[in-house]
């Protein structure tokens, strides 16, 4: 038994070598200019050791041990990617524009980047930000990150290296939340996850801390730490009101966060009208769509029966109807709030018109604090959202193959099924 544990041992560090050999000659292809598909591709490589390290940890170390484990290969792949520039995601510019609009005395949601009252501030940050006819779409928790790279001098690094702390307190979270011993691993170690964190300066992964805390405060009654998650949550992403039904048996939090939470959510439409062409939520609510799966299907049903202007509209409030629906059967279920919770977000994506690769980060801290692996297969598949990058780097067109959506799509609900008949099965042995 000792040969086999040190032989797994010995695969296991062979495997975190793979992925760093991996992980560094991404940094020097992005360094050196190739293409976003090149990149992409290397981070599709880089789940295959991950996915094998993962596999030989289940029993070979002690939680404790696989914490400190996880967290060095974080911060020695993180600071690599720190050290690449942001080759997949333009958005870290808009951070740092939006950081410093706020530290001049300036408001980013009255003013977009091509307003001309910020005209003195163009530099190179303005340059490469994208929609710059439109104000924000950030909430305020998410300004204030905002505020604090900018008084970290500002630079792409600085919002990449908070990303990489984020994702570090994020892991240490989860595995001290998660039974499994290999929770700090799979969080840390996730390909996916560190290139929108480190490599490319997305926050999101707060969010999905917020999201697992407040769910996890719910399973132990810590009603007020639940709350105060929650709002943290709605405060750096909208996506968190998806947890407001989980309060409904609970009136006062209920309440509380409600009213939190629309106060958070309203300097997003306070300063410029809903339907003001320049307003970003306006925008991202009615025209934003990609990489969407249920979502399709649901607005060519609406187009069926409305005309296209209507049948957008239905179409989408179709699908926070759902949402709602959804959270109200957990709650009349009585569904474990960490479970609740994790049905909600993948409701969520699922139905969402626009699937980002970073909106993944919503998910994946409560996905691996509740034993979850579909959401894994899920940050892999998810690539193929980046199919089309070169060719809008090139020619300023983004068209996803519907070959590779389906491709996508059809590994995720594979390993939901999968994943379904496992759980299956173990109740039945159980009971």
């Amino acid at each position: 038994m000792t040969a086999i544990c040190l032989g797994r041992q010995h695969l296991f560090a062979a495997c975190l070598l793979a992925q760093g050999f991996l992980v560094f000659g991404l940094v020097v292809a992005a360094r050196a200019g190739v293409a976003a598909s090149t990149v992409v591709a290397g981070l599709a490589a880089c789940f295959v050791p991950y996915a094998i390290a993962l596999k030989l940890t289940r029993d070979l170390f002690s939680r404790a041990r696989a914490e400190r484990v996880a967290l060095a290969g974080l911060f020695v792949f993180g600071l690599a990617f720190v050290f690449a520039p942001p080759v997949l995601s333009d958005d870290v510019y808009r951070f740092l524009w939006e950081g410093r609009v706020w530290l001049e005395g300036f408001n980013p949601y009255a003013l977009a980047p091509a307003d001309p009252a910020l005209s003195d501030l163009r530099d190179d940050i303005w340059i490469p930000i994208n929609n710059k006819p439109l104000a924000s779409v950030y909430p305020p928790l998410s300004q204030a990150l905002f505020v604090l790279i900018g008084l970290l001098g500002g630079g792409v690094r600085a919002a990449k290296l908070l990303a990489l702390i984020a994702q570090a307190v994020t892991t240490i979270a989860v595995s001290r939340i998660s039974n499994d011993s290999r929770a700090a691993l799979a969080l840390a170690l996730n390909p996916l996850l560190l290139s929108e964190g480190a490599l490319n300066g997305h926050l999101d992964v707060l969010t999905g801390l917020a999201l697992l805390v407040a769910a996890w405060s719910l399973s132990r009654h810590r009603i007020v730490q639940a709350a105060i998650a929650t709002c943290i949550a709605v405060g750096l992403k909208a996506v968190g009101v998806i947890m407001l039904p989980l309060f409904a048996r609970r009136p006062a939090a209920f309440s509380a966060v409600a009213v939190v939470s629309a106060l958070a959510l309203a300097p997003l439409v306070a300063f410029r009208p809903l339907a003001d062409a320049a307003s970003g939520p306006a925008q991202f609510a009615a025209r934003w769509r990609g990489n969407e799966s249920i979502y399709a299907v649901i607005e060519w049903m609406s187009v069926q029966v409305f005309e296209e202007s209507v049948a957008i509209t239905v179409a989408r409030a179709g699908v926070v109807g759902v949402v709602l629906a959804v959270g109200a059967i957990a709650v009349a279920k009585r569904t474990p709030p960490v479970r609740a919770a994790r049905i909600l977000v993948w409701t969520t994506l699922l139905l969402s018109p626009q699937v980002h690769p970073w909106y993944l980060a919503w998910l994946l801290p409560i996905e691996v604090a509740s034993g979850g692996i579909a959401g894994l297969v899920w940050s892999a598949s998810v690539l193929c959202a980046y199919a089309p990058l070169d060719h809008w780097l090139s020619e300023g067109v983004w068209e996803m193959p519907i070959a590779l959506r389906v491709a996508e799509y059809s590994l995720v609900t594979a390993a939901l099924v999968i994943e379904g008949r496992r759980s299956t099965i173990q109740n039945r042995i159980n009971s």
